[in-house]
């Protein structure tokens, strides 16, 4: 969960004497560390989530402080606090209205505050925060690797979210994200829970088997789906040369049952990824909710050939088209004219071509118990 600007606002606000001028909605964003900055060449070397303060010694020619923020925003940096009184006195109208629209914090403090024990006092208690962090996530890999830890993980978790009460998972997966080392990870990471909004209820963020993960606690349905769906569009705006797939699982009561939002978040994500969407939540897969389901792959790669063989033997050759006629059978419910308008056949050769499936397959294809097996198959078909 991290330590914010927010808390930052609400711990040290008196200390500090900050006040917040724009980005409201950004003060949600865990701080990683605070940078000193009076130059824009070194920016571009930050990893992300950097809370940035400046005198402003470096930024008094008009125009300078806007080119500042503008690439905060660019790499990711989670807020600027401006030092003002002596290079820096008024905060000009178009930097606000930037942050506002980026949802990016700008605050400021006056000169009298020692900058230096600001930073420290910053720094320390993002280490601590961090630190606290890493533990909870260990819990949560933990019983994610082995449903046997779940009743140790519990009682550890006991103090920082509410075991007893809902939990949801979501999965983030970055096509090419495999080719990451360390450090690239980290960075991502960063970047990635900047763009959540305020989520206002017990949180972990971590990387887990080659996704990124997010377990929320206690937090309603809607809230969830409108944080995600924010989530998504201020990805797309800042990290368009990634593809990014988000897999929901569903809501479940008490720690115990995380494993199940788990997995059903993996499936989503899975599948996710193949459709190529961006976001898919589980309980909106249909069908593939039960396929999916099913851990052994190999059960449903046999179904489908079992099934369907006999059609893609014949028509690998004959050079036929007995498979996508069964399909158009099934999905427009037999109608022959919605049959030839999608296979641009003519409907004598459609109704052979039937004749030839049931023949082939010994099956009538005529009651719903006849056509389910198929309408699975194709099902699973798409699936690989």
């Amino acid at each position: 969960m991290g330590f914010t600007i927010e808390d930052a606002l609400v711990q040290t606000q008196t200390q500090y004497q900050l006040k917040l001028l724009a980005g409201k909605k950004g003060c949600a964003n865990a701080i990683s560390w605070v940078h000193l900055i009076e130059d824009t060449t070194i920016i571009r070397q930050l990893w992300g989530k950097e809370l940035v303060v400046t005198t402003g010694l470096g930024f008094q020619e008009a125009g300078d402080l806007l080119e500042l923020v503008q690439y905060l925003v660019k790499y990711h940096s989670v807020g600027l606090i401006i030092n003002t009184g002596k290079y820096i006195f008024d905060i000009p109208s178009d930097v606000i209205d930037y942050c506002d629209e980026q949802d990016f914090p700008l605050l400021t403090t006056p000169w009298k505050v020692h900058l230096a024990d600001l930073i420290k006092d910053f720094s320390m208690r993002c280490l601590y925060s961090e630190k606290e962090d890493r533990q909870v996530a260990t819990y949560f890999k933990k019983v994610f690797m082995n449903a046997q830890d779940i009743e140790e993980s519990r009682l550890a978790l006991t103090s920082t979210f509410d075991v007893d009460g809902t939990f949801q998972v979501l999965s983030i997966h970055i096509e090419d994200s495999d080719q990451w080392d360390t450090i690239e990870r980290r960075r991502m990471a960063f970047q990635i829970e900047l763009y959540f909004e305020k989520i206002e209820c017990p949180y972990s963020f971590f990387w887990y088997d080659g996704r990124f993960v997010l377990v929320v606690n206690n937090l309603a349905e809607s809230e969830f789906d409108e944080i995600i769906k924010s989530m998504c569009q201020r990805a797309k705006k800042r990290m368009n040369k990634y593809q990014i797939h988000i897999g929901v699982g569903t809501m479940v009561k008490d720690f115990r049952n995380i494993i199940l939002s788990y997995k059903r978040a993996l499936s989503a994500t899975t599948l996710a990824t193949h459709f190529q969407q961006a976001i898919l939540h589980f309980r909106d897969m249909g069908v593939y909710q039960i396929l999916s389901s099913i851990e052994d792959e190999q059960i449903l790669k046999d179904m489908y050939h079992r099934l369907l063989d006999p059609l893609i033997s014949y028509d690998e050759k004959h050079h036929g088209e007995l498979e996508k006629t069964l399909y158009y059978y099934l999905e427009y419910n037999g109608s022959p004219q919605m049959m030839a308008k999608h296979l641009y056949t003519h409907r004598n050769t459609i109704n052979y071509r039937l004749t030839k499936i049931k023949e082939l397959l010994n099956n009538p294809l005529s009651s719903y118990n006849d056509l389910l097996p198929y309408m699975l198959a194709f099902y699973i078909k798409r699936m690989f």
